[in-house]
C-alpha cells in the first residue's frame, strides 16, 4: 500500500482529493442557492375540502367527513383481543389450507408445502371511521374505513427433489373502504340472512416479498407493477 500511495501522491491524487473534499464542504455549508422561492403561506380557511384532504391524508375520516362516526371502542376491543384473534385466525388458515395443499401437491411432483411461520404480527388493524346508511328496506349498510400497517410474518416452505424453496411475506399495509350489507334482516339469530361485501374504491396494498431470502420488491419495476394490479 505504501508503494501505491507514493505513486498516487506523485501524480497529485492525494492532494487533489483532499483539497476537493475541503472545497466541497465549504461550498455546501456557505453557498446558498439563488433560485429558491419562498412558500406561499395561506390560512387553512382559504383552502377547499379537496385540498385539505390532500394536505392532511392521515386525519381520520370522522374528522374530515361528519357523516362518519368514531369507533374508538371498536379499536380498543380489537387491540385487546388481537393476540387471541391472531392465533385463532392463523389456526383456521392452517386448517383450511392443509387439505387443499395435500390435494394439489401430487400434481406438481412436490414433496411438501407447509407454513414454517404464520403470524399476523403484533399490530392490529384500526377503523378510521364508519358510516351507516338508513334505508327503507330491511337491510343494514355499513362502510368502515380500515387501515392496517401490520408486521405479519408468513413463511411458506416447499420441498421437492431434495431442494427447499421459501416464500415470505412481511410488512403488510392495507388501506380499504369496504361496503358491508346485511340483508334481509330477520327476527332470528344472527338477525340477517345474507352478508354482501364490496369495495367502494381500489384498496391500497403494499407488502414485502422474499423468495429464498432475496427481496423481490427491490427488483426495479416490480413494486410499481404490483401496485398497478
Amino acid at each position: 500500500m505504501g508503494f501505491f500511495g507514493t505513486i498516487l501522491g506523485f501524480f497529485g491524487f492525494g492532494v487533489g482529493i483532499s483539497i476537493g473534499l475541503v472545497v466541497g464542504y465549504f461550498l455546501f455549508i456557505y453557498v446558498q442557492p439563488n433560485n429558491v422561492e419562498d412558500h406561499e403561506i395561506r390560512p387553512l380557511l382559504d383552502e377547499d375540502t379537496i385540498r385539505l384532504q390532500q394536505m392532511l391524508p392521515e386525519i381520520p375520516l370522522w374528522v374530515k367527513c361528519p357523516d362518519y362516526d368514531r369507533v374508538d371502542w371498536l379499536n380498543r376491543f380489537i387491540e385487546y383481543m388481537w393476540p387471541y384473534l391472531d392465533k385463532a385466525i392463523c389456526k383456521t388458515a392452517r386448517n383450511i389450507t392443509k387439505p387443499i395443499i395435500a390435494e394439489q401437491i401430487p400434481k406438481f411432483k412436490i414433496d411438501s408445502v407447509e407454513f414454517e411461520e404464520l403470524t399476523l404480527g403484533s399490530l392490529p388493524p384500526t377503523f378510521q371511521g364508519m358510516k351507516v346508511y338508513s334505508t327503507d328496506e330491511k337491510e343494514l349498510i355499513m362502510e368502515p374505513s380500515i387501515k392496517w400497517a401490520g408486521n405479519p410474518n408468513v413463511l411458506v416452505v416447499a420441498k421437492a427433489f431434495g431442494l427447499k424453496a421459501s416464500v415470505q411475506i412481511l410488512d403488510l399495509q392495507v388501506f380499504a373502504a369496504p361496503r358491508i350489507t346485511l340483508k334481509p334482516l330477520v327476527p332470528s339469530f344472527p338477525c340477517f340472512a345474507n352478508i354482501f361485501v364490496s369495495l367502494m374504491e381500489k384498496p391500497h396494498v403494499d407488502f414485502g416479498l422474499k423468495l429464498v431470502g432475496a427481496d423481490l420488491m427491490s427488483i426495479p419495476g416490480l413494486h410499481q407493477f404490483v401496485q398497478a394490479l
